[in-house]
């Protein structure tokens, strides 16, 4: 009996596989073909990326956008301002900056070598969950740095009397206090948690893993919340025009990405037209980008306001000893689901 057409071979020059040649693992929904061969050494792995497959311009989406960013913080830090690189200014953009390069070097990574292993590509994907945690709280400290602190909504001198002419008695001060103490723990655990969920959705059991993958990356979304309701409640396009194109924007960007990650349109309309070109996948990596790149504006624009009279100076702790912990935590979750996994029976 002939070995399946997944099994390991010297030849790579090996035709592409359809869905039924493939580990079930390997089959994406409504992807009918253009699969590479399980077991590809690495230099099969890279010399793909040039080939035509489902996986190639998965990779070149996140790759483009990678090198784009790489070029704009290489000016932030070197070119924008007279600050030295290592000021404890820019600790913040430093933050920021590691979770936009990790997530799009994680995510290129993944789909480059998925095909090596049955278990690589499961230690990967985990990675892939976790660099997007990662890159969620770096944001996260951007933000409590750059822009939180020109919002009227966190200015207690400004909200309290506003709010007593509402008729409301409440100690804003002391809101406010617990906000700042908070945000960035929260932050940190919901970071944790989302990567948790993510590499969950990923075993047998989970009946709507794009779903649920969609949703908890929505999750850390939610810190920027300050900024949504400063724009409710007052005149942020007039103070801030900039930060609120960019910011409305980059949440269309998002809830477009959102829908062709959860839908699977177009591939789902028509089953094997998109398996090369066009599917949801590489739709989605295009609005990320796109999302990504709007956030890189504003928060560039709130390093410039930071920077003019910077209300506190960020804390080594603060900011990448955070990060720091957040790469042990998560290591500690990616290494437990690996543990748990058993592919070795599978290869």
């Amino acid at each position: 009996m002939p070995l399946p057409s997944y099994s390991r071979g010297k030849d790579s020059s090996a035709p592409l596989l359809r869905w039924d040649e493939v580990p079930d693992d390997f089959v994406e929904c409504f992807i009918l073909s253009g699969y590479r061969k399980l077991h590809c050494t690495a230099q099969e792995c890279l010399a793909s990326i040039f080939q035509p497959t489902n996986e190639t311009l998965n990779f070149w989406t996140h790759f483009i956008p990678l090198v784009v960013c790489l070029s704009k913080f290489y000016q932030l830090f070197f070119l924008a301002t007279d600050l030295p690189f290592h000021h404890p200014f820019l600790l913040p953009l430093w933050c920021y900056a590691s979770g936009v390069v990790l997530t799009f070097a994680m995510s290129c990574t993944a789909h480059v070598f998925s095909c090596h292993s049955l278990r690589l590509r499961t230690a990967f994907f985990y990675l892939d969950y976790a660099s997007i945690s990662y890159y969620g709280f770096g944001s996260t400290v951007a933000y409590y740095y750059y822009l939180l602190p020109q919002l009227t909504l966190l200015d207690s001198s400004a909200m309290t009397p506003y709010l007593r002419g509402l008729g409301w008695h409440v100690d804003y001060a002391l809101l406010l206090g617990l906000y700042s103490a908070f945000v960035l723990p929260v932050a940190f655990v919901l970071a944790v948690t989302c990567t948790f969920a993510c590499c969950k959705s990923r075993t047998g059991d989970c009946s709507y893993p794009f779903a649920i993958r969609t949703f908890v990356f929505v999750m850390p979304l939610s810190m920027a919340c300050p900024v949504m309701i400063e724009s409710l409640l007052f005149d942020l396009n007039r103070k801030n025009p900039t930060l609120v194109l960019y910011f409305y924007r980059r949440y269309f960007w998002l809830l477009v990405a959102a829908f062709f990650n959860v839908s699977k349109i177009p591939e789902r309309i028509h089953p094997g037209l998109f398996d090369i070109v066009g599917h949801s996948h590489q739709l989605f990596h295009i609005f990320t980008f796109l999302s990504i790149y709007d956030q890189m504006h504003y928060v560039e624009d709130g390093l410039d306001q930071f920077l003019k009279s910077p209300p506190t100076s960020p804390t080594f702790s603060g900011t990448l000893g955070f990060m720091m912990l957040l790469i042990f935590c998560l290591g500690i979750v990616v290494r437990n689901f690996l543990s748990r996994s058993n592919l070795c029976k599978e290869e």
